[in-house]
């Protein structure tokens, strides 16, 4: 295992910024996925062993480079789930020779998002202080992945809006629809009713009786009246109109992200997207 603390100094890093996922503590409530991925056996996220904060904000994941096996799809799968967080702008590779720097990002590939940091390169110990104050080659992570998310959000509902389903019905199945995806992404979706449709919680908005099943239980256990919904209007939609709700809960096998990315539902990992990021989307459609 690599030591982070000294590297970072060496990098004009304070250690007292360090947040180690090995040292359980409240500070880590934020970071709580990830801590809780590592600890469920996770072999990619392993590898992330913490996160550098500058002014309380996350700047730097660091990953040990030790533990990336030479295997550059771990790294590539590390970066992807934490441009999804939408909060820290860079991933670090530790190594007893130094660091290196990674744009996080959705897309491309790691090696292609590696930091040149100019001037900086001169001299270790202004890196961070230099990542931190000028953040170069930086897009504004949580508006890219809400934006991901709102056009996503927006084209289904604008292909139910082609079947004839009404704007309300329409925002309050997609928006069900993706309240579950989330649930089922970070595993607390009760087996009750993951059992509902017998391929499991993917196919629960595949047809309208588990639609209706799921947004009963929805309906008692959250507030239904946000997103109204009858069984009237369930049963009254197409066969067309739950292929669509059905592609919102398709995941990638085992949670394992391909190498190319593509603006698709099964791309996504809510386990690692903020809920507030799915608030920001929603809240931006022009209802």
């Amino acid at each position: 295992m690599i030591g982070f603390d000294n590297i970072l100094q060496q990098y004009g890093g304070d250690p007292t910024s360090l947040l180690k996922f090995d040292v359980d503590g409240p500070e880590l409530l934020p970071y709580a996925t990830l801590t809780a991925a590592r600890l469920s056996g996770d072999a990619d996220l392993a590898a992330l062993g913490g996160v550098y904060e500058w002014q309380d904000r996350p700047l730097l994941f660091l990953v040990d480079g030790t533990l990336l096996d030479d295997n550059p799809q771990r790294l590539n799968r590390i970066r992807r789930l934490v441009a999804m967080r939408g909060d820290a702008p860079y991933l670090a590779v530790v190594t007893s020779g130094g660091m290196t720097i990674y744009q996080v990002g959705l897309e491309g590939d790691a090696a292609q998002a590696r930091i040149s940091i100019g001037k900086a390169n001169d001299d270790r110990r202004i890196v961070i202080p230099h990542l931190g104050n000028l953040r170069p080659q930086t897009p504004t992570n949580r508006r890219w992945i809400s934006d991901v998310i709102l056009r996503l959000l927006t084209t289904a509902l604008d292909e139910l809006a082609r079947l004839a389903v009404a704007d309300g019905d329409a925002i309050s199945l997609v928006g069900r629809a993706l309240f579950v995806r989330f649930l089922a992404d970070r595993d607390i979706l009760p087996e009750t009713v993951c059992t509902i449709a017998a391929d499991g919680a993917s196919a629960l908005f595949d047809s309208a009786p588990t639609v209706v099943a799921t947004s009963a239980w929805l309906d008692e256990i959250f507030n239904g009246d946000f997103l109204p919904l009858t069984a009237t209007t369930i049963n009254s939609l197409p066969q067309q109109a739950f292929n669509i709700l059905g592609h919102i809960l398709r995941r990638a096998p085992d949670g394992q992200l391909q190498l190319g990315w593509q603006e698709k539902w099964d791309m996504l990992d809510f386990a690692h997207i903020p809920v507030g990021v799915l608030s920001q989307a929603y809240e931006r459609y022009p209802s």
